[in-house]
């Protein structure tokens, strides 16, 4: 005796082609997931890399940058700032624009403080024309002004690292 079919099922009245198996569904829908993952991890790390960076993080950056190729060429090379804090000029043909930000300025000032000027009792002083970065790693003693609107914070860099000192700090 053949064996009876089961409940809900019609073996022989399925036509090939008509439906996917579970099996076919949870398959794509696992393809789609990875695409997704892959796709959302993409997206993110492009729109970070698009995004504004603080003006004296990329000037920081700039500084290692500019460092890293007079020891790599073996030259003393200068970083100059272009005209109202638009960017800064490197090498031969090195040109950086600063990101800007509304209230936000960064600037290059003397090691020490030469001159200054109160103007409505804030400290302004004048940037400087140029920096050396020399073929041994080491660069000029400058600091380095932020200025968020009325808030003005300054700080020295190391000459031998080009790299923020603490607080209050002297290179050695």
């Amino acid at each position: 005796m053949p064996d009876a079919p089961r409940a809900g099922w019609r073996g022989r009245d399925r036509k090939p082609g008509r439906g996917f198996t579970l099996l076919e569904i949870l398959l794509v829908l696992m393809l789609l997931g990875l695409l997704g993952a892959v796709m959302v991890g993409g997206a993110a790390s492009l729109l970070k890399s698009v995004e504004d960076q603080d003006p004296e993080a990329a000037l920081l950056t700039l500084m290692q940058k500019v460092r890293a190729e007079a020891v790599e060429t073996g030259e003393i090379i200068e970083l100059a700032p272009l005209p109202e804090d638009a960017g800064f000029i490197w090498g031969v043909d090195g040109v950086e624009l600063m990101p800007k930000r509304e209230g936000l300025s960064v600037r290059l000032l003397r090691a020490e403080m030469v001159s200054a000027v109160l103007i409505g009792g804030q400290l302004e002083e004048r940037a400087i024309e140029r920096m050396r970065f020399y073929p041994d790693g080491s660069c000029d003693p400058v600091r380095v002004q932020v200025r968020r609107g009325e808030v003005r914070r300054v700080y020295a860099i190391d000459p031998w690292t080009a790299s923020p000192l603490p607080e209050g700090g002297r290179s050695p």
